[in-house]
């Protein structure tokens, strides 16, 4: 038989004089987990005090969550953040911002100042200008209205600065680097300009200058003009490259000049002669003066010769 559970026996006088002390290792945990409290409560503090006296903002790390749809991270090139980076997106770690494109657009100069002198009085000047548009290109419309129409310009020196005015100046075969005639040529508009003259034709030496002065203002009144004059006088400078067109002197026959029948005009002492091999003297004539004078040169001439008769050309 199982004896009864007996009542549990009263605390006595002395156990309760001297109660037993509560365990230390239990209180030492507590205090530590307390410490551990207030230091990182600190720091909290701390690290906001920080954060509110810095102007950049902080950077927060993202975590992804189980149900996140990252499939790797990047850095922010602008701001340094992590953030996340959806699946097939690219990759924009350490990317800085694309350079914006140069602009193709020339540079612009500064107005080239004309010092004109309007109508028959030289004494009444007047400076003009002659801009430079968004694409470079020197702008005479204004200078081409002016009022009466008969004037002189003076450009001075003016260096070639744009694309447009460097094409124009090697154009011109200019030995100087100064375009300042070009800017004259075109800011005039004469009605007594000689390269306009009716059957003017330019010379090797004009040609290029008017080329160039076409480059520099293609739309000056007096353009289909000068062009005409551009034409003829490459005709003649070719016919004369062919032996087919020439002046005062002694020209050798098939090496100098072609053989053939040519002519000149407005004639005052003129003096010719075709020249045998040795010397000798085949035909001459002395042309006091003459509308028109006419002469057949042969193959079998050696030479021939000219004195003030102008310029021999083909019939």
């Amino acid at each position: 038989m199982t004896d009864p559970p007996q009542p549990p026996a009263e605390p006595s006088w002395t156990d309760m004089a001297s109660p037993p002390p509560p365990p230390k290792r239990r209180r030492g945990l507590l205090a530590g987990v307390a410490v551990a409290v207030l230091v990182v409560a600190a720091l909290g503090v701390g690290s906001g005090l920080v954060e509110a006296d810095s102007d950049e903002p902080a950077a927060v790390p993202a975590t992804a969550s189980p149900s996140s749809n990252c499939s790797a991270y990047s850095v922010d090139a602008s701001t340094g953040a992590v953030v996340c980076k959806a699946p097939g997106a690219a990759d924009v770690i350490n990317q800085a911002p694309p350079s914006p494109k140069p602009s193709s657009a020339s540079p612009l100069r500064a107005p080239v100042i004309l010092e004109c002198s309007l109508g028959d009085d030289l004494l009444a000047t007047s400076s003009l200008e002659v801009p430079t548009d968004a694409k470079s290109r020197p702008d005479f419309t204004d200078v081409w209205q002016v009022k009466p129409k008969k004037y002189s310009c003076d450009a001075g020196l003016v260096v070639p600065e744009t694309p447009l005015e460097k094409t124009a100046h090697a154009t011109s075969k200019y030995d100087n680097l100064d375009i300042g005639t070009l800017y004259t040529i075109c800011a005039e508009v004469d009605p007594t300009d000689p390269y306009a003259e009716a059957g003017f034709k330019a010379s090797p030496e004009q040609i290029p200058e008017i080329n160039a002065a076409l480059t520099l203002c293609p739309n000056h009144p007096l353009a289909g003009k000068w062009r005409q004059s551009v034409q003829r006088g490459k005709a003649d400078a070719d016919l004369e490259a062919q032996g087919r067109i020439f002046g005062a002197g002694t020209f050798l026959v098939g090496k100098e000049i072609k053989a053939g029948t040519y002519v000149t005009s407005d004639l005052d002492g003129c003096y010719w002669e075709r020249q045998s091999r040795n010397g000798g003297i085949i035909d001459n004539n002395f042309i006091t003066a003459a509308r028109r004078v006419q002469v057949t040169i042969r193959s079998t001439d050696y030479a021939f010769h000219s004195e003030r008769c102008g310029e021999w050309r083909p019939v």
